[in-house]
């Protein structure tokens, strides 16, 4: 987690994950608490909602572990839901954790966002990022997720949806220098130039 002041405004960003026996293999046993993302939620939550001034909460939600069904069709939805139910239980488990952390949220009257990425790879900084409110079946990398994770703190005033899907857009990187800021407006691919 991190506190920042960005143009009159603490940012905090709190990027937490679920703990395997194997690192990122959801099919060993988890070793953390199944609530973690609400645990962490609500402890951040009670003290921001303590402190004077401003703040913005940012968070890493998930598109495909549950909290953003509704925004599926109905073949990707099904498709997950088998997963995260006879496959991958512990998919299902990390889902419910992450939809009851976006309503600690949605309830604490605080700047939050959620962001939800579809799948997250390893790879580098493409700057070809989509935000929207539908589901996309396109992976992202950490890195694209984590500088999206700056343009929210720096927006004076990001977009509107507090939960936004966040998917590779074409999967053809582009450089650095003409990187995309998708949260701007109403989301969507929007090309407005990240300041230095």
């Amino acid at each position: 987690m991190k506190t920042e002041a960005i143009r009159g405004v603490d940012v905090v960003v709190s990027v937490v994950g679920p703990n395997f026996v194997m690192r990122y293999h959801p099919r060993t046993r988890m070793t953390s608490p199944p609530d973690l993302h609400q645990r962490v939620a609500r402890t951040l939550v009670g003290a921001l909602q303590n402190s004077a001034g401003h703040v913005r909460l940012i968070t890493v939600s998930s598109a495909s572990m549950g909290p953003a069904d509704a925004v599926m069709g109905t073949a990707p939805r099904l498709l997950f839901r088998f997963f995260r139910t006879v496959a991958v239980p512990n998919l299902g488990r990390v889902g419910r954790d992450l939809a009851a952390m976006e309503d600690e949220l949605a309830g604490s009257g605080l700047d939050w966002y959620a962001l939800r990425p579809v799948k997250l790879t390893d790879g580098p900084v493409t700057g070809d990022v989509e935000v929207s409110d539908r589901f996309r079946m396109r992976s992202i990398s950490r890195a694209d997720v984590a500088r999206l994770i700056l343009t929210v703190a720096e927006d004076p005033v990001p977009g509107r949806s507090r939960t936004p899907v966040i998917a590779g857009a074409s999967g053809k990187p582009r450089p650095a220098s003409d990187a995309v800021n998708p949260y701007a407006g109403s989301g969507g691919r929007q090309a407005a130039r990240r300041s230095p």
